[in-house]
């Protein structure tokens, strides 16, 4: 403590301010927080900055602890709306980051720009220069992001995008109804897979497929027509649309009725055959049309990135 001063607060009443430096030293900071642990660790500064804000920003582990340990404030926002978690992140101190996440720091506080966590480390790497000179920067920001999505997130099928909204910063959030059953959500931007959002953006909708009906070859790519379980009309979807496994098994179909046909004309002596085979690759699209075993999910799904 370097010492103290008398101002007025905004009631027009005397308060005292007390002069602190954090300056990382472990045992100061050891000896200082050992009477009045509680005030001293939610003390703050004109910015709103406590000293778990200082030693996460600098990254110092043990001072870190002292402070959780003391019982600081581990989701205060300063003027900027950063939190100890969004300073950790901020610099890609990784150690930092998971002690604070153990000791029950929310990621989902927003600063003013309406970014959690995830939001401000996904906006440095936008603007981190691809060179040598970042590398080692890079790379940690990656295990900050790796460390984030092991800890927090699990990936969630939705069942549809509803709309969207822009905040003031140009950022968007989603509403988004859950195949789980959860309440419809506003999802931020920073949580929705990049692809999910473009494929919003290009009006395509999600469905749950029931079965494919038949597929065709169009120059390099194949389509199938696809019958959906919510009743929607029966459309063609390009390959990258649908589940491998349902196209897996809409092929093996394909071949055993195929060989199945080959073998029907073998035993009937072989009458007409090349017009038995021409036959037989056409039918197979109704059959596998009404089984209801080729049901499957549709593979655009969103990746929860993040919602946390």
């Amino acid at each position: 403590m370097e010492g103290l001063r008398v101002v007025m607060n905004e009631y027009k009443r005397p308060m005292v301010e007390y002069l602190i430096k954090w300056k990382g030293d472990v045992e100061k900071i050891r000896k200082l927080l050992s009477t009045s642990a509680r005030v001293l660790a939610n003390t703050i500064d004109e910015n709103r900055r406590s000293g778990l804000h200082f030693v996460a920003a600098t990254g110092n582990l043990p001072c870190v602890q002292l402070f959780i340990k003391a019982g600081a404030d581990l989701d205060l926002g300063d003027k900027d709306g950063y939190t100890p978690l969004h300073m950790a992140v901020g610099y890609s101190h990784v150690a930092v980051v998971a002690a604070l996440l153990e000791a029950g720091a929310n990621p989902e506080v927003q600063d003013r720009q309406s970014r959690d966590v995830i939001g401000l480390v996904e906006s440095i790497r936008e603007k981190m220069p691809i060179s040598a000179d970042y590398m080692g920067r890079r790379v940690a920001l990656e295990q900050v992001i790796s460390l984030l999505g092991s800890n927090l997130f699990e990936e969630v099928e939705p069942s549809v995008i509803f709309k969207d909204r822009k905040n003031e910063n140009g950022t968007r959030d989603f509403l988004v109804k859950w195949a789980d059953g959860e309440e419809d959500s506003w999802v931020s931007q920073w949580n929705v897979a990049d692809d999910v959002v473009e494929d919003y953006d290009a009006g395509l909708e999600y469905g749950k497929p029931e079965a494919i009906i038949k597929s065709v070859q169009r120059g390099d790519a194949r389509e199938y027509l696809v019958r959906w379980s919510d009743g929607y009309e029966d459309s063609w979807e390009p390959e990258d649309h649908l589940p491998a496994p349902l196209i897996a098994q809409w092929e093996d179909k394909q071949k055993q009725r195929l060989l199945d046909s080959m073998q029907t004309v073998s035993h009937s002596g072989g009458a007409s055959s090349n017009g038995h085979q021409g036959h037989v690759t056409g039918m197979p699209t109704r059959r596998t049309g009404r089984d209801k075993g080729t049901a499957g999910k549709e593979s655009r799904e969103m990746q929860a990135q993040p919602v946390s």
